[in-house]
């Protein structure tokens, strides 16, 4: 009995932590399952589900709080209305770019992330449904000028410049033949090695003017590689900078 008894509280204690790894950040797309935006049209922050994982519980900051769903690889989503997988609930197998247009807007507190191959427990009561599903599909089905529109603005906004050929090639295949949103190219993309390089440009040019504005000189490579990568991992602003330089040896001596 007092095993069964550990059990079970061993069992209620570990669903918070479950639900509390869910958070509103930008963390890499897992290769299969599912991600859930704060906003319509895959905008603002989110959080991702993998395929095989399920959520019977959002925190609060997160519950009735999802505007959009990005499927990812194989994967399928049963979302419910209420906690504990109860009340209405809806099977999704693409992503879905306004959860308004299914009355699902700011509705959703538990989920099930599914591999499609799994989902044959959830087919009875929802296949019904599929028809309206196709029709939608066709609705939204992505034409190659589409596509380069897609394109040309995910690389304006990421990488600040129009896409090459090959960049137009590659990622016109993945939208049309693999069924890419926008949020996916422009992911890809910030993994590229040229929008690391945009970043540490970007993170030099605040150190440089940092150390100008408080040392009255350039930074050398030594000083300024530690303030490069709290700008890069931390956000630090140029103001961060300047107020941390305020506090060297070098500008204490000086006063």
């Amino acid at each position: 009995m007092r095993t069964r008894v550990l059990f079970f509280v061993g069992v209620v204690l570990a669903l918070p932590a479950l639900a509390s790894a869910q958070r509103w950040g930008r963390e890499r797309f897992p290769p299969s399952g599912a991600c859930f935006y704060e906003h319509p049209y895959f905008e603002g922050d989110y959080f991702c589900v993998r395929a095989g994982d399920e959520v019977p519980r959002l925190p609060d900051r997160l519950n009735d709080e999802t505007s959009s769903i990005l499927i990812l690889g194989p994967a399928e989503v049963v979302v419910y209305e209420d906690s504990r997988f109860r009340g209405r609930s809806e099977r999704f197998d693409y992503s879905i770019e306004d959860l308004d247009d299914y009355r699902w807007d700011d509705r959703i507190s538990s989920m099930r992330v599914l591999n499609r191959r799994d989902f044959r427990d959830f087919r009875d009561s929802r296949d019904r449904r599929d028809d309206r599903r196709e029709d939608r599909r066709d609705d939204r089905r992505i034409t190659s000028d589409d596509a380069d529109k897609i394109i040309k603005r995910a690389y304006q906004d990421v990488l600040g410049r129009d896409p090459d050929q090959g960049g137009f090639s590659q990622y016109r295949s993945r939208i049309i033949d693999d069924g890419w949103v926008e949020a996916q190219v422009r992911e890809s993309l910030r993994s590229s090695p040229e929008y690391r390089e945009k970043l540490r440009t970007a993170a030099q040019d605040v150190v440089r003017r940092a150390y100008r504005a408080v040392l009255n000189r350039e930074p050398d490579a030594a000083g300024a590689e530690p303030y490069i990568q709290r700008v890069l991992r931390d956000n630090w602003s140029q103001q961060d900078v300047e107020r941390d330089l305020r506090r060297s040896p070098e500008f204490l001596n000086r006063r």
